[in-house]
């Protein structure tokens, strides 16, 4: 009877204690899961309890950002051991939805997604539809000057060459 206990408690041991903690876990995000932030957030960023895989060059981790419409509001991820990072391209108030799906370092894939909330003071009500020009800058402004008094000077050249040689034509 002590060798079959045995026996059994070596089962548990080498087939059922280990995969209850193979699987990566979020230990923390920003911003945090239900909260309500002020100030749009620049990136989202999840750390997770162990490395995440990375095969070569190849990232199966990836962290995407909704807003209330569905639109994709995030960049590409960027893995960084146990944390992984996405950019964001937040402008207004509303509900966004963090979804991620991250490969533990034993291969297990983990899917999940949580929401946060922004209520900033200063959203931008409606997104800018046309595309806002730069300001002249200085060199550019220049350069522009100088090509405008060189196309000047080459016709006032151009006039007094002409000129000159009207006035001494034969008659």
């Amino acid at each position: 009877m002590k060798r079959l206990i045995s026996i059994l408690s070596m089962l548990f041991v080498f087939f059922l204690a280990p995969s209850a903690g193979a699987h990566s876990t979020l230990v923390s995000s920003n911003p945090s899961a239900d909260s309500t932030v002020v100030d749009f957030p620049m990136e989202v960023t999840l750390t997770f309890n162990e490395e995440l895989l990375k095969v070569g060059q190849e990232n199966p981790n990836k962290v995407e950002v909704f807003d209330e419409s569905g639109a994709l509001v995030s960049g590409a991820s960027v893995l960084s051991g146990a944390s992984i990072a996405a950019p964001v391209g937040i402008n207004g108030n509303g509900a966004y939805t963090v979804k991620y799906r991250v490969v533990s370092k034993d291969g297990h894939v983990v899917e999940d997604e949580y929401q946060f909330n922004v209520e900033s003071p200063i959203a931008i009500a409606t997104p800018i539809s046309a595309p806002i020009e730069p300001a002249e800058d200085g060199s550019n402004l220049l350069i522009r000057i100088v090509v405008l008094a060189a196309l000047g000077f080459g016709v006032f050249i151009s006039f007094r060459k002409a000129s000159s040689s009207f006035g001494s034509r034969p008659r």
